[in-house]
């Protein structure tokens, strides 16, 4: 009498050797996204340069997708929303005048070096396409430092600039994130 292995036909061999090899690729999958991760994260900041008299304030969302190159290199890319939140401008010609918000969807590649343990430098460099009538949108920078409070819980620091023809967006930014 067959026990085991040698008691399997050819057709439950093959089927038992493909699972296993499945198996062992999803574990090993899951231990190399350890080399990459995404990330989603929440900011705010306060605008400044060319047109921090016509929006004071901002927020947004990011995505971001990195993979890590060494230990200390990433690279990938982000998205996101951004919202600028239009002011009130007072004028002797026109009386108030309320501006509306500017809204942008950035698409840009990201780099990032980490010197030292959780703490992580870096730019996210592409262009922000305007959602709004009239907003073209423009060249999109976002220099950032992130301080990872753990594994999952990032915290960032850093300037969002979009620039136009003769003017730059500018904005402080502060944000938490969360990392998959």
């Amino acid at each position: 009498m067959k026990t085991g292995f040698k008691k399997m036909n050819t057709k439950r061999r093959l089927a038992l050797f493909l699972y296993l090899a499945l198996f062992s690729t999803i574990l090993q999958a899951q231990e190399e996204d350890k080399k990459s991760f995404f990330g989603i994260g929440l900011n705010g900041g306060a605008t400044v340069g060319d047109f921090e008299n016509s929006y004071s304030s901002n927020v947004g969302i990011d995505l971001i997708y990195l993979h890590r190159l060494s230990n200390r290199f990433y690279i990938g890319g982000s998205t996101g929303f951004a919202n600028y939140f239009g002011d009130t401008l007072s004028t002797e010609s026109f009386g108030d005048v309320e501006l509306d918000d500017l809204q942008f969807l950035p698409l840009a590649a990201s780099f990032r070096v980490s010197p030292v343990k959780n703490l992580l430098g870096g730019v996210d460099i592409g262009y922000a396409f305007g959602l709004n009538d009239g907003n073209d949108g423009g060249f999109y920078a976002s220099p950032r430092i992130t301080y990872l409070i753990d594994e999952k819980w990032p915290v960032f620091a850093g300037y969002r600039l979009i620039g136009f023809e003769d003017e730059n967006l500018g904005a402080v930014q502060f944000g938490i994130g969360f990392i998959f």
